[in-house]
């Protein structure tokens, strides 16, 4: 996805169409953002939508829904430097999905962190901690415990697994 593409759904929704219209892009992947109300402020460079916000990338196959996002740009406010979602945060990116408090989205990293009791599933696995860091276009994450908290993950081997690295059937 280009960056500009999100500033540019978020300028002309707020200018022109009421919230919940979708924006399809020049390469025909629409990115939708629907909320029950959205405010722009040119000035300090943010797009702020609130109440049952849903944002969706069908570019990169990126979801969030959250009680607030706020789309932050640089000076020119034509590209889009950093999202943070609050409040009830779900986050879907292929196989992935994840709940957080909080969530923060880098577009030029392509990276997520989810804080707050995080927690990410893929299929039946899960994983839990302080802070989840999602490296979206490399496939990879990291997960880390704070102040106690250590991290968890409940694994589910794949059918015929455990036979095929020479354990007991099951």
């Amino acid at each position: 996805m280009m960056p500009g593409r999100w500033v540019l759904a978020a300028v002309l929704l707020s200018a022109s169409a009421p919230a919940g219209v979708s924006w399809a892009a020049e390469e025909r992947a629409a990115i939708t953002i629907s909320a029950d109300s959205l405010e722009v402020n040119r000035k300090a460079r943010v797009a702020i939508y609130q109440g049952n916000v849903a944002a969706n990338d069908r570019g990169r196959g990126l979801s969030i829904l959250a009680d607030r996002i706020e789309f932050f740009f640089d000076d020119r406010m034509e590209e889009l430097e950093r999202v943070t979602a609050a409040g009830a945060v779900r986050l879907s990116h292929g196989e992935r999905r994840g709940v957080a408090e909080r969530a923060e989205y880098f577009p030029r990293e392509d990276r997520a962190v989810l804080l707050g009791h995080p927690k990410v599933w893929q299929e039946n696995d899960v994983v839990t901690g302080c802070r989840i860091t999602l490296l979206l276009r490399e496939d990879r994450s990291r997960v880390d415990g704070c102040d106690g908290e250590r991290v968890n993950a409940v694994l589910y081997p794949k059918r015929g697994e455990s036979r095929e690295r020479g354990g007991a059937p099951r």
